[in-house]
């Protein structure tokens, strides 16, 4: 029966248990492991464990000592639920509002800022910004006199879906007096709010004509070609603003939140058992159809400033389930890999696993190997400091288009991801890299 030590006390045992506070998914038979255990070679010396850390989360470690070697199997470690940020919640700010006009740009029909004052009687594309989103409920917009009396409801919608977009748009006719446009509703906590803009409109009796000049050179063909799809433009906005009429009865735009279920995270392991980064579990239901980006912001959050920002974790794979219909993308892989937004059906929970590596890592599309982007950091001293670094650190965690912030406590350093990828054969990618290889 061969001798280890365990936190410097030896025990002669073919197995030996006891509970820390993390348990490291590895099997290595030598050298350190993840920077917080050693392990010697051979089992007939000890084997020696630094930093043991046993009293406040249970983890089952089983060390397991043979004639020739000392092998760590721990089956829960860094595994656990992200602990969700209750975050400030923000006044609701009105904070601008623009008149608008319909013209061709560089890359089609679009929309810009009219140059002169609005002009009694005319209808005006409108776009307002509210600021404090995530703590609204609902939102009605209307016109006010300048005494703030109420002139008249102005049927208003969101540009997105997602929860922290506070862009709305609509068509307004400019009354024959000076006015504000204010907003009123509720918060999240049932609480009314009301605010106006800042700005007392004076609209002009007269003004030039709401038309687009074109360059010389361009033919009446062209032109009447343009300003058609410039019109066909202007229909479709008019659609748009009928159809949020008929959905906010009065005005009112009321938010359905998306339900996020909590976020389980564990060590994304390579096929060989190392660690390679994270794999995150979730679940989300829409109780209306939403077009959102589902996939996290994750990143390590350092109390070194010089190593902020250095690095994230970025989607390697997933799985959906169902899937979501695509927009402008080919396939699942562009959602979860490029994070593209995809149409989420009303009523329906969707599950979520996404796995993640560093940001500084690369797979090959032709033959799935790895590489490391050595030169993206310039700042070698740093790099190499965070790098070395075998402390474990807490990670940040967002989903924008919902409202979703947590924080992972204690996960797997940088250095493991690092250390596991160059063991399993990852080259550099060199100055640029090139995943086609």
């Amino acid at each position: 029966m061969a001798n280890c030590a365990v936190g410097g006390m030896n025990m002669k045992a073919a197995h030996i248990t006891r509970f820390v506070k993390h348990e490291y998914l590895l099997s290595q038979p030598s050298g350190k492991i993840n920077g917080d255990l050693a392990a010697p070679a051979n089992c007939m010396s000890s084997c020696y464990i630094p930093n043991m850390r046993a009293a406040r989360c249970f983890a089952f470690i089983v060390i397991v000592c043979s004639a020739s070697t000392c092998v760590l199997t721990l089956a829960q470690g860094f595994r656990g639920e992200a602990v969700p940020v209750v975050q400030r919640i923000a006044p609701v700010e009105f904070s601008r509002l623009r008149f608008l006009t319909f013209v061709f740009g560089r890359e089609g029909p679009m929309d810009v800022p009219i140059t002169s004052p609005p002009v009694m009687g005319r209808e005006y594309f409108i776009e307002a910004d509210l600021n404090g989103m995530e703590s609204v409920s609902s939102v009605r917009f209307e016109l006010l006199d300048a005494n703030g009396r109420s002139l008249q409801p102005v049927a208003m919608w969101k540009g997105s879906d997602s929860s922290t977009d506070g862009e709305f748009y609509g068509f307004v006719t400019v009354p024959n007096q000076p006015f504000r446009v204010a907003i009123s509703g509720t918060t999240i906590s049932g609480t009314p709010f009301r605010a106006a803009l800042n700005i007392l409109f004076q609209p002009a009796i007269n003004g030039p004509a709401d038309t687009q000049a074109f360059p010389a050179g361009i033919s009446a063909s062209q032109i009447g070609q343009l300003q058609e799809m410039v019109n066909t433009y202007r229909q479709q906005m008019r659609a748009r603003a009928a159809q949020a009429a008929a959905d906010h009865p009065g005005g009112v735009i009321v938010f359905a939140r998306t339900q996020v279920s909590a976020i389980a995270y564990e060590p994304l392991t390579s096929p060989s058992g190392n660690p390679i980064g994270m794999r995150l579990r979730y679940s989300i239901r829409f109780p209306q159809r939403q077009t959102i980006t589902a996939v996290p912001h994750v990143f390590p959050v350092y109390s070194e400033t010089t190593w902020r920002g250095m690095v994230t974790m970025k989607p390697l794979t997933g799985t959906i389930t169902p899937t979501p219909q695509m927009i402008g993308v080919q396939s699942l892989r562009d959602v979860i890999v490029y994070q593209a937004a995809a149409t989420y059906q009303a009523g329906v929970t969707y599950s979520f696993s996404i796995d993640m590596i560093p940001d500084f890592v690369f797979q090959g599309t032709l033959s799935g190997r790895f590489c490391i982007h050595e030169q993206k950091f310039t700042n070698r001293t740093v790099w190499n400091a965070l790098v070395s670094s075998s402390a474990a650190i807490p990670y940040s965690l967002t989903i924008s288009d919902t409202g979703t912030v947590a924080n992972i406590p204690d996960f797997l350093p940088q250095r493991t991801f690092h250390e596991s990828f160059i063991a399993a054969g990852a080259v550099d990618c060199g100055p640029v890299p090139n995943i086609r290889f």
